[in-house]
């Protein structure tokens, strides 16, 4: 142990793992794989493995010249899921080693020049640069297959750096994920190694709240969520969204009808505006972005609208939607608002579902997109009922912006190409 670690009392034995957790801290493997029901402990599991793992490396590190001697990343799909174990870090972390906490960048900087740094998985394309001792995937089968293979997996060859890998997340279908784990299962494949444990192989969840969520939650919800088993589509509200992928993003064409949903950003959201060609119903022209105020965004939705021929747009009016579908249909935009209920949205969300069922709406390979879509997913509430939502912590703005689309191609019908609109020099 460096003379750093040695000036603190390095103390994890407030952990005490249950029988479970014990063969993921055992173990050697480069990677290592929780494949686990929910509330089984997988985060607390990665976390104090990671504080672990940190003096060895330290020492292992010294004298190799690194910046920072030592580097971690934590890496969840979203923000919000990463609050909780950026909680968790600050006070499980021995007293003394923290040296600086930065909250705007959520980083730790610790005696010897470690560095513990949480990221999500939003944007694969800014998952490069460093090279890493460590990467933790928490909730991995929510990731996007790309911000591992592009993203993360390069950062593990750095020269000098350890290049591991703990993985953990609840099945989420038999994705890349699934893949993962199917390595750690083969005994020839010394590099992997992977566990799998339902909920109730925690002994510290009560075997009488497992029977209540087996009681109320469907079959195949309650055999992934809580058996953590891997099975195909789960109660996905999307089944058939790589069929309708097809084509690219086009420019306007003259005397076509475009047809537009809008989903504002509410609080971190995302604004999302999708817009289709009415005639071949396939998206031509997709924007998402956020932190921009609400007088940029109605000047980017007027230009983009204007462009594609005066699009007839419909977008959620709910809440701080209405004022500003006013504003925007004083801007001359044909625009019409959609009030969302339970009731209202979950009939949106069931005739897009038929449309991508029946191929009657395309869109290019756009991964944020296909992404929500694959993830949205029918939940229980607390009075029995079934509601379609985003899984817990990640977006919905896509879906929502499609929903509408696919809505406003139905009020229009299909109908020929319109007649030549003068687009204005402005747009």
């Amino acid at each position: 142990m460096t003379t750093a670690t040695r000036k603190v009392a390095y103390d994890l034995s407030g952990y005490t793992p249950h029988p479970g957790q014990k063969p993921f801290h055992h173990s050697s493997a480069r990677y290592r794989v929780l494949a686990c029901g929910r509330r089984w402990g997988k985060d607390r599991a990665c976390e104090y493995e990671t504080l672990r793992l940190l003096p060895e490396m330290l020492e292992a590190n010294r004298g190799k010249r690194l910046v920072p001697p030592v580097l971690v990343w934590f890496v969840a799909p979203t923000f919000p899921l990463s609050d909780q174990i950026w909680a968790e870090l600050k006070v499980f972390t021995p007293p003394g080693f923290i040296s600086e906490v930065r909250e705007g960048d959520r980083m730790l900087r610790c005696l010897g020049g470690v560095e513990i740094w949480l990221k999500t998985a939003l944007e694969p394309e800014r998952l490069v640069g460093a090279g890493l001792d460590l990467v933790v995937i928490t909730e991995a089968a929510l990731v996007v297959e790309e911000a591992w293979t592009t993203g993360l997996r390069p950062t593990l060859s750095s020269p000098g750096r350890h290049g591991l890998g703990l993985f953990n997340s609840t099945p989420k279908g038999l994705n890349w994920f699934h893949k993962l784990y199917l390595r750690g299962q083969d005994p020839q494949d010394t590099e992997v190694e992977s566990w799998s444990y339902p909920t109730w192989a925690n002994p510290y969840i009560s075997p009488e709240e497992v029977e209540k969520a087996k009681r109320e939650l469907p079959d195949l919800v309650f055999r992934q969520e809580y058996g953590a088993e891997f099975l195909s589509d789960v109660g996905l509200v999307f089944r058939h969204v790589d069929g309708c992928v097809q084509g690219e993003l086009s420019e306007p064409i003259a005397g076509h009808g475009y047809v537009a949903g809008l989903d504002l950003a509410k609080h971190h959201d995302f604004t999302v505006l999708i817009i289709a060609d009415r005639a071949t119903r396939r998206v031509v022209h997709f924007e998402r972005f956020s932190q921009v105020d609400y007088a940029l965004q109605k000047e980017r939705v007027g230009l983009a609208l204007g462009k594609y021929n005066k699009a007839k747009c419909w977008m959620d009016s709910t809440g701080v939607g209405d004022p500003i579908l006013e504003d925007l249909q004083r801007m001359g935009l044909s625009i019409e608002g959609f009030t969302f209920t339970p009731t209202t949205k979950r009939q949106l969300v069931d005739g897009l579902s038929v449309a991508l069922e029946q191929e009657k709406i395309r869109f290019p390979r756009i991964d944020q997109l296909i992404n929500e879509l694959k993830a949205y997913q029918y939940e229980q509430t607390k009075a029995g009922n079934l509601r379609t939502t985003a899984p817990s912590g990640y977006y919905d703005d896509c879906v929502v912006s499609l929903a509408l689309l696919n809505y406003g191609l139905g009020q229009v019908g299909y109908g020929p190409p319109s007649k030549p609109v003068k687009i204005p020099k402005m747009w």
